[in-house]
């Protein structure tokens, strides 16, 4: 699968594509499943968390099932006892490097163009403009990488509501992470929940970072359900990613409660 393949999905809505998350969607299933069922469900595109140790049995997987990749998770370390990326520990450095070398190598493998790069939590006896600095020395690193690799690297914010601590917790904090790293490589993951999480208006929001967007992730806020669970308006966002000028694709990555088709009945097959 080459990576402009990556960018082609099965179901449009304006000039947005999108693009089911396996972590979240058909969670139902198995992690080796869930390729299939999105491709059943009508996805042609699809993106994921880092699948450790499952990864080339994931890849066989998504190309049985005739599917692109989006966009996949560098490895952040244990997300479901609270890691989110280490990048602002200096001890750290060489480890989380080469962690992004697997997830580029990886994502070349299955042709998906971009990997989504955890920051890291705050550490509580650092100073945070030295964390912070770190973290762009690493990401400058990294994007070297990524320019080797023809790949993007994107960076998301992630609310500090749900993951207290975070070091990147609004678009405005990437974007100026993203001004001090100076690559065109290393771009912006606006993920709609997590800003309306902490109070911002995703469909005013998302155009003012539209030049420095590279992918979009949705789920209704609040709860992180389906579309209509809680109060963003999909339609309108769509609507104001169009006008802003964005054309690249939508991951659904919201908890489906259960059954994932019951979820997507709003979704245009």
């Amino acid at each position: 699968m080459s990576a402009p393949a990556a960018e082609a999905g099965a179901t449009r809505q304006g000039v947005q594509t999108w693009s089911a998350h396996l972590s979240m969607l058909f969670a139902e299933l198995s992690m080796l499943e869930r390729p299939a069922a999105a491709a059943a469900a009508g996805f042609a595109t699809v993106e994921t968390w880092w699948p450790g140790e499952a990864a080339d049995a994931w890849a066989q997987a998504v190309s049985a099932a005739g599917l692109s990749v989006a966009l996949l998770n560098a490895d952040g370390g244990d997300i479901v006892a609270g890691d989110r990326g280490f990048l602002n520990v200096a001890a750290l450095r060489e480890r989380e490097l080469a962690r992004i070398c697997e997830a580029l190598q990886f994502a070349a493998d299955v042709g998906a163009p971009r990997i989504n790069v955890l920051a890291g939590r705050l550490l509580p006896d650092v100073p945070e403009s030295r964390q912070r600095a770190e973290l762009v020395g690493a990401l400058r690193e990294a994007a070297e990488l990524a320019e080797a690799a023809a790949l993007n690297i994107v960076l998301e914010p992630i609310n500090v509501l749900d993951v207290p601590g975070y070091l990147l917790p609004t678009a405005a904090d990437v974007r100026a992470v993203i001004e001090d790293v100076s690559s065109p490589r290393v771009r912006l993951l606006y993920d709609v929940y997590h800003a309306a999480r902490v109070g911002r208006d995703p469909i005013s929001e998302a155009p003012l970072y539209v030049d420095v967007i590279d992918h979009v992730q949705y789920a209704d806020s609040p709860g992180r359900g389906a579309p209509g669970t809680g109060d963003i308006d999909l339609e309108r966002l769509l609507e104001a990613l169009t006008h802003a000028g964005y054309a690249g694709l939508v991951g659904l990555e919201y908890d489906p409660r259960g059954d994932t088709l019951g979820s997507l009945s709003w979704l245009p097959r």
